[in-house]
Protein backbone atom coordinates (compact mmCIF):
# COMPACT_ATOMS: atom_id res chain seq x y z
CA UNK A 1 0.00 0.00 0.00
CA UNK A 2 2.66 2.13 -0.04
CA UNK A 3 3.82 1.96 -2.95
CA UNK A 4 0.66 3.57 -3.94
CA UNK A 5 0.81 6.27 -1.67
CA UNK A 6 -0.38 5.31 1.63
CA UNK A 7 0.70 5.89 4.65
CA UNK A 8 0.29 2.32 6.50
CA UNK A 9 0.24 2.12 10.38
CA UNK A 10 -0.34 -1.56 11.98
CA UNK A 11 -1.70 -2.86 15.50
CA UNK A 12 -1.84 -5.69 16.74
CA UNK A 13 -4.53 -5.85 18.97
CA UNK A 14 -7.49 -3.51 18.97
CA UNK A 15 -6.49 -1.45 22.11
CA UNK A 16 -3.36 -0.17 20.43
CA UNK A 17 -5.27 0.44 17.06
CA UNK A 18 -7.62 2.78 19.38
CA UNK A 19 -4.74 4.60 20.87
CA UNK A 20 -3.02 5.20 17.68
CA UNK A 21 -6.27 6.63 16.02
CA UNK A 22 -7.01 8.86 19.40
CA UNK A 23 -3.30 10.36 17.96
CA UNK A 24 -3.60 10.47 14.12
CA UNK A 25 -6.15 10.62 11.56
CA UNK A 26 -6.90 7.50 9.56
CA UNK A 27 -9.24 7.35 6.75
CA UNK A 28 -9.05 3.71 6.15
CA UNK A 29 -9.45 0.78 8.64
CA UNK A 30 -8.39 -2.67 7.64
CA UNK A 31 -10.22 -5.07 10.31
CA UNK A 32 -9.87 -8.95 10.52
CA UNK A 33 -13.15 -10.60 10.25
CA UNK A 34 -12.41 -13.33 12.67
CA UNK A 35 -11.54 -11.08 15.82
CA UNK A 36 -13.16 -12.15 18.78
CA UNK A 37 -16.98 -11.36 18.24
CA UNK A 38 -17.06 -9.46 21.70
CA UNK A 39 -13.97 -7.22 20.76
CA UNK A 40 -15.01 -6.41 17.48
CA UNK A 41 -18.42 -5.16 18.55
CA UNK A 42 -16.62 -3.22 20.79
CA UNK A 43 -14.17 -1.87 18.39
CA UNK A 44 -17.19 -1.27 15.63
CA UNK A 45 -19.00 0.44 19.12
CA UNK A 46 -16.01 2.89 19.99
CA UNK A 47 -15.30 4.10 15.95
CA UNK A 48 -19.14 5.60 15.62
CA UNK A 49 -18.95 6.80 19.20
CA UNK A 50 -21.07 9.56 19.81
CA UNK A 51 -19.57 12.93 18.26
CA UNK A 52 -16.79 11.39 15.73
CA UNK A 53 -18.35 12.99 12.03
CA UNK A 54 -15.59 11.53 10.51
CA UNK A 55 -15.57 7.63 11.05
CA UNK A 56 -13.39 5.90 8.96
CA UNK A 57 -13.93 3.88 6.30
CA UNK A 58 -14.03 -0.15 7.03
CA UNK A 59 -12.48 -3.11 5.06
CA UNK A 60 -12.94 -6.54 6.05
CA UNK A 61 -10.61 -9.00 5.86
CA UNK A 62 -12.08 -12.39 5.47
CA UNK A 63 -12.00 -16.25 4.42
CA UNK A 64 -13.38 -16.49 0.62
CA UNK A 65 -16.34 -18.03 1.87
CA UNK A 66 -17.35 -14.77 3.12
CA UNK A 67 -18.47 -13.24 0.11
CA UNK A 68 -20.90 -15.88 -0.66
CA UNK A 69 -21.90 -16.55 3.29
CA UNK A 70 -22.88 -13.38 5.18
CA UNK A 71 -23.11 -15.24 8.58
CA UNK A 72 -19.09 -15.50 7.93
CA UNK A 73 -19.31 -11.50 8.46
CA UNK A 74 -19.77 -9.34 11.61
CA UNK A 75 -23.41 -8.17 11.71
CA UNK A 76 -22.87 -4.82 11.16
CA UNK A 77 -21.22 -5.10 7.70
CA UNK A 78 -22.86 -3.50 4.77
CA UNK A 79 -22.29 -3.82 1.23
CA UNK A 80 -21.04 -1.05 -0.93
CA UNK A 81 -20.60 1.02 2.41
CA UNK A 82 -17.67 -1.50 3.64
CA UNK A 83 -15.00 -3.26 1.91
CA UNK A 84 -14.50 -6.62 1.24
CA UNK A 85 -11.20 -8.40 0.21
CA UNK A 86 -10.56 -11.96 0.72
CA UNK A 87 -7.87 -13.68 2.63
CA UNK A 88 -4.97 -14.56 1.63
CA UNK A 89 -4.47 -10.82 0.69
CA UNK A 90 -4.13 -9.93 -2.71
CA UNK A 91 -2.21 -6.47 -2.60
CA UNK A 92 -4.22 -5.27 -5.84
CA UNK A 93 -7.84 -6.22 -4.79
CA UNK A 94 -7.14 -4.74 -1.49
CA UNK A 95 -5.81 -1.53 -2.98
CA UNK A 96 -8.07 -1.07 -5.78
CA UNK A 97 -10.86 -1.65 -2.44
CA UNK A 98 -9.13 1.53 -0.91
CA UNK A 99 -8.96 3.35 -3.29
CA UNK A 100 -13.11 2.59 -4.23
CA UNK A 101 -13.93 3.80 -0.74
CA UNK A 102 -11.40 6.88 -0.30
CA UNK A 103 -13.32 8.13 -3.60
CA UNK A 104 -16.45 7.91 -2.66
CA UNK A 105 -15.43 9.99 0.91
CA UNK A 106 -17.03 13.54 0.94
CA UNK A 107 -14.45 16.47 0.61
CA UNK A 108 -13.43 17.69 4.00
CA UNK A 109 -14.15 20.54 4.16
CA UNK A 110 -12.54 21.40 7.60
CA UNK A 111 -8.74 20.79 6.11
CA UNK A 112 -9.10 23.79 3.67
CA UNK A 113 -10.28 26.02 6.10
CA UNK A 114 -8.59 29.14 7.80
CA UNK A 115 -9.76 29.95 11.37
CA UNK A 116 -9.26 33.66 12.65
CA UNK A 117 -9.50 34.49 16.18
CA UNK A 118 -8.48 38.13 16.27
CA UNK A 119 -4.61 38.26 14.73
CA UNK A 120 -4.26 34.77 15.35
CA UNK A 121 -4.85 32.72 12.17
CA UNK A 122 -4.69 28.63 12.31
CA UNK A 123 -4.54 27.02 8.47
CA UNK A 124 -6.06 23.41 9.26
CA UNK A 125 -4.26 22.28 5.63
CA UNK A 126 -1.38 22.88 6.71
CA UNK A 127 -1.45 22.83 10.15
CA UNK A 128 0.25 26.06 10.40
CA UNK A 129 -0.60 28.69 13.62
CA UNK A 130 0.30 32.32 11.42
CA UNK A 131 0.82 35.21 13.70
CA UNK A 132 0.64 38.78 13.88
CA UNK A 133 4.19 39.49 13.48
CA UNK A 134 4.39 36.96 10.42
CA UNK A 135 5.60 34.36 11.72
CA UNK A 136 4.24 30.60 11.93
CA UNK A 137 4.46 27.45 13.83
CA UNK A 138 3.70 24.05 12.53
CA UNK A 139 1.45 22.02 14.53
CA UNK A 140 1.00 18.03 14.87
CA UNK A 141 -2.55 16.18 14.04
CA UNK A 142 -3.71 16.44 17.75
CA UNK A 143 -2.06 19.95 17.73
CA UNK A 144 -4.16 21.48 15.25
CA UNK A 145 -7.77 19.77 16.43
CA UNK A 146 -6.84 21.03 20.32
CA UNK A 147 -6.47 24.18 18.68
CA UNK A 148 -9.13 24.58 16.67
CA UNK A 149 -11.29 23.12 19.03
CA UNK A 150 -10.44 26.21 21.35
CA UNK A 151 -10.43 28.68 19.06
CA UNK A 152 -13.84 27.86 18.30
CA UNK A 153 -15.08 29.10 21.40
CA UNK A 154 -12.87 32.04 21.67
CA UNK A 155 -12.76 33.24 25.11
CA UNK A 156 -14.16 30.71 27.01
CA UNK A 157 -12.50 28.33 28.81
CA UNK A 158 -12.98 24.41 28.08
CA UNK A 159 -12.81 21.75 30.55
CA UNK A 160 -10.49 18.51 29.65
CA UNK A 161 -13.24 16.30 30.20
CA UNK A 162 -15.04 18.21 27.22
CA UNK A 163 -11.65 18.24 25.08
CA UNK A 164 -10.62 14.56 25.73
CA UNK A 165 -14.16 13.80 23.93
CA UNK A 166 -13.94 16.36 21.33
CA UNK A 167 -9.96 16.00 20.52
CA UNK A 168 -9.16 12.80 21.26
CA UNK A 169 -12.51 10.43 20.70
CA UNK A 170 -12.51 9.19 24.34
CA UNK A 171 -15.84 7.96 25.37
CA UNK A 172 -17.54 10.23 28.28
CA UNK A 173 -15.58 9.69 31.92
CA UNK A 174 -12.62 8.20 30.44
CA UNK A 175 -8.89 9.03 29.90
CA UNK A 176 -6.83 11.42 31.86
CA UNK A 177 -6.31 14.93 31.89
CA UNK A 178 -2.70 14.32 31.76
CA UNK A 179 -2.93 13.81 28.41
CA UNK A 180 -4.28 17.75 27.66
CA UNK A 181 -1.82 19.09 30.25
CA UNK A 182 1.25 17.15 28.43
CA UNK A 183 -0.16 19.04 24.70
CA UNK A 184 -0.62 22.27 26.37
CA UNK A 185 2.91 21.94 27.21
CA UNK A 186 4.27 20.91 24.46
CA UNK A 187 2.57 23.98 22.64
CA UNK A 188 3.98 26.29 25.20
CA UNK A 189 7.06 25.47 24.81
CA UNK A 190 6.84 25.88 20.83
CA UNK A 191 5.71 29.61 21.47
CA UNK A 192 8.09 30.17 23.88
CA UNK A 193 11.17 28.75 21.75
CA UNK A 194 9.71 31.00 18.81
CA UNK A 195 9.42 34.70 20.68
CA UNK A 196 5.90 34.57 20.83
CA UNK A 197 3.66 34.30 24.32
CA UNK A 198 2.88 30.75 25.63
CA UNK A 199 0.28 32.41 27.40
CA UNK A 200 -1.90 32.56 24.65
CA UNK A 201 -3.06 29.39 25.87
CA UNK A 202 -4.52 29.82 29.55
CA UNK A 203 -5.45 27.43 32.37
CA UNK A 204 -7.88 27.69 34.57
CA UNK A 205 -7.37 25.49 37.71
CA UNK A 206 -11.08 23.23 37.74
CA UNK A 207 -12.45 25.24 34.71
CA UNK A 208 -9.97 24.32 31.75
CA UNK A 209 -8.37 25.49 28.83
CA UNK A 210 -8.83 29.14 26.62
CA UNK A 211 -6.59 30.79 23.87
CA UNK A 212 -6.74 34.81 25.05
CA UNK A 213 -5.69 37.43 22.14
CA UNK A 214 -4.15 40.46 23.40
CA UNK A 215 -7.44 42.41 21.94
CA UNK A 216 -10.36 41.28 23.87
CA UNK A 217 -12.77 42.94 21.16
CA UNK A 218 -11.19 40.89 18.42
CA UNK A 219 -11.14 37.90 20.03
CA UNK A 220 -14.79 37.90 20.09
CA UNK A 221 -14.69 38.30 16.15
CA UNK A 222 -13.88 34.72 14.98
CA UNK A 223 -14.39 33.92 11.58
CA UNK A 224 -13.74 30.78 9.28
CA UNK A 225 -12.65 31.05 6.05
CA UNK A 226 -12.57 28.59 3.35
CA UNK A 227 -11.99 30.23 0.54
CA UNK A 228 -8.52 29.66 1.21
Amino acid sequence: MQSLGHNVLTARRLNDAQRTMSRVHIDVVCLDSVLPDDELDGFWRWLGRDGVQDMPSVIFLAPPSASMVSAGLPPFYRKGDHGLVEKPLDGSALGREISRLLSSRPRQVAESEVMRLGTLALDCATRRLLFETGGSLTVTPTECRLLRCLMEQPGEFVSPEVLLQDVWGYPPDTGGAEVVRAHVSNLRRKLRSMGEDPQLLRTIPYQGYAIIVKDAAQAAAMTVDTSA
